[in-house]
């Protein structure tokens, strides 16, 4: 499987991540896909985790997750020194068929959580108002509805 370099749709009223970072991820993918003996597996790849933004242009969340799963698959076929498909064997021809008795059902797991879920903390983060500019702007309201009420009694 060769991977190719993505190209992703982009957001900006919904959320998405952020562009810097995911095309910075990219890069060190493609850079560790490229030596010999790679410097990070398919878990780092899993463990991944970008800032969403909102309002302005990000990437789509689901294209970047899903080309995320396939550069970890190609990390790990490539750890385990799997061939690429070029050099891939010929496949064996397929065996006489011998009837085999019918398999018993198992159990089936529960799905697989997914490793791209947002991450939370119990961390306190301080939220600062607005600073100067909320205090302009609420000036300017009191200037307007203070000219409004000026015109109406006068």
């Amino acid at each position: 499987m060769a991977l190719d370099r993505p190209t992703f749709s982009t957001t900006s009223l919904r959320e998405g991540y952020d562009m810097g970072e995911v095309d910075q991820a990219i890069d060190l993918i493609f850079d560790n896909l490229e030596l010999p003996e790679q410097r990070f597996g398919a878990e780092h790849i899993m463990d991944l985790r970008f800032t969403p933004v909102r309002l302005r242009q990000g990437y789509d969340i689901g294209e970047v997750d899903s080309w995320l799963d396939l550069a970890a698959a190609e990390t790990a076929r490539r750890e385990s020194g799997g061939a690429a498909p070029e050099q891939a064997p010929p496949a064996p021809e397929p065996a006489p068929e011998v009837p085999q008795p019918a398999p018993t059902p198992q159990p089936q797991a529960a799905p697989a959580r997914s490793s791209y879920e947002p991450t939370t903390s119990s961390a306190i983060t301080e939220v600062s108002s607005g600073g100067p500019a909320l205090y302009l702007i609420l000036a300017g309201i009191l200037v307007v509805i203070g000219v409004v009420v000026y015109a109406l009694v006068a």
